[in-house]
């Protein structure tokens, strides 16, 4: 398991800025990163992973990230981006099987490698679609196929940009349910929040660039939400309600 630390943490694009003072995410927590588009959710992710340049230090057990090879970056930790898409025409078993590369011994896979990849498969329902080529797939059937790729790289840290983008519901309840019941940290932007509450025990809540506050679960309030979002919040039985301010 790996330990995360950021300090003083700074990144400017153009009018955008992000800054972020102090933050540390110990091995196994469930985190996720709130915020309205453009509050620099996806940015975190990238500078996390060393994507972007920035101004600060990220530090991985106590190691800066500046000075972690590329190489075992990829054991480090795992990424799946907003948007997946490949040129070469790979089947889907394939695709998943790449999650194996860091683990490879040169460019050969192993037995355990292949029966790795078969249980990811199985896990992201993703078996009657083995040999289908990944791009011919829907959005969200090539989702779950990226999913599973990422989970295959068994990094102790998955990023994860959005994870149920283009999903449906059953699909997008059985993999926060998978996520929430591993031993991974999960650090993932989450648009849903009603379903980051159910499935997360963190939260980092974005504004123009910011940490406007870091919770748990317990703290997680409609007071909150309403400051991150500029929309009124409040708290239901089973679930936030928004309505425009």
């Amino acid at each position: 398991m790996a330990e995360l630390w950021v300090d003083k943490l700074s990144f400017a694009r153009g009018d955008f800025k992000l800054r972020i003072d102090q933050l540390q995410i110990r091995p196994g927590e469930k985190v996720a990163i709130l915020g309205e588009n453009g509050s620099g959710k996806s940015t975190l992710l990238q500078l996390l992973c060393g994507l972007l340049p920035c101004g600060g230090e990220i530090r991985y057990d106590n190691r800066p990230l500046a000075q972690i090879p590329v190489v075992q970056r990829a054991r480090l930790f795992s990424l799946l981006p907003q948007f997946s898409e490949l040129i070469f025409p790979f089947s889907v078993a394939e695709v998943v099987l790449f999650g194996r590369f860091p683990h490879a011994i040169g460019n050969s896979f192993s037995d355990a490698d292949r029966q790795l990849s078969e249980q990811q498969l199985q896990q992201l329902d993703l078996l009657p679609l083995r040999e289908r080529q990944f791009n011919e797939l829907s959005g969200g059937e090539k989702r779950r196929v990226m999913l599973a790729r990422v989970l295959n790289q068994q990094a102790p840290i998955i990023y994860l940009d959005e994870p149920n983008a283009s999903l449906d519901i059953r699909h997008t309840l059985e993999i926060f349910e998978l996520l929430g019941g591993r031993r991974e940290t999960v650090i993932a932007p989450v648009h849903d929040i009603n379903l980051a509450e159910q499935f997360f025990d963190r939260f980092l809540l974005l504004k123009q660039g910011r940490l406007l506050a870091d919770v748990s679960h317990a703290h997680l309030t409609p007071e909150l939400l309403t400051e991150t979002y500029d929309v009124q919040v409040t708290g239901g039985t089973a679930a936030f309600t928004f309505t425009r301010r």
